[in-house]
């Protein structure tokens, strides 16, 4: 087996543990599923980690996501396949139904002005249900921005509002050309290219061109979604 495909075999391993278990593979589990040492298994984690397929806990080889799964509690929590599962942020917790083919999907959370629930149901590529119904995803940093810190960004910048006016009572609105404000619908769309197909072992994160061609036929341009 050649290092390439074992990579592609472990980060699937780790998105199927994921979808089964509602929590990540240790290690330990890799280093036994493949018969790895625990330096190569590290590595291995460190290298898919570099591919943005997954994001460690800081100085350890625990996984913290495996985007969209979160390994800890967020204010975003997915139902789907009659189980719950965590997300690492608003975006992550739409692009689950991307991922997941178009099954039911429902979305719980808050504002994150005023911690008003908001719950978001998906079915066959649609928003069949919001509410509040002007509720929006706000991405707080541009995408140049994004994978800086990507934990930070998950965790801090991409969340719900329940209004736009909630939006901009908020201390994490920023300047227009910033940021952007989202439909639950539009996320969906933007989610497509990259999460859908994870659970292929041939899944490969599109490329630079691709997304920016993707923004611009979704009609998202200007400065903001400058790649």
């Amino acid at each position: 087996m050649t290092d390439q495909v074992l990579q592609k075999r472990v980060r699937l391993f780790i998105f199927e543990h994921f979808l089964e278990h509602a929590a990540p593979p240790v290690a330990e589990q890799v280093m036994n599923e493949f018969s790895l040492s625990r330096s190569a298994a590290t590595d291995i984690l460190r290298d898919l980690e570099a591919a943005r397929h997954i994001a460690l806990v800081k100085g350890t080889a625990r996984i913290l996501m495996a985007f969209p799964f979160s390994a800890i509690a967020t204010p975003f929590r997915v139902t789907a396949h009659i189980r719950s599962y965590f997300a690492n942020c608003a975006w992550d917790a739409i692009a689950f139904h991307a991922m997941l083919g178009g099954i039911d999907v429902r979305v719980d959370s808050f504002c994150h002005h005023c911690a008003q629930p908001i719950r978001v149901e998906l079915r066959d590529g649609d928003t069949t249900h919001v509410d509040p119904p002007e509720s929006l995803v706000y991405l707080a940093l541009r995408p140049t921005e994004w994978w800086g810190d990507i934990i930070t960004t998950c965790s801090n910048t991409m969340v719900f509002f329940a209004s736009p006016e909630h939006r901009d009572a908020s201390d994490l609105c920023t300047l227009e050309d910033q940021a952007a404000s989202l439909t639950p619908d539009q996320i969906h769309t933007l989610s497509g290219p990259i999460y859908a197909g994870k659970f292929t072992l041939g899944y490969a994160r599109p490329t630079k061109e691709e997304l920016f061609a993707h923004f611009a036929a979704m009609g998202l341009t200007g400065q903001y979604w400058t790649l």
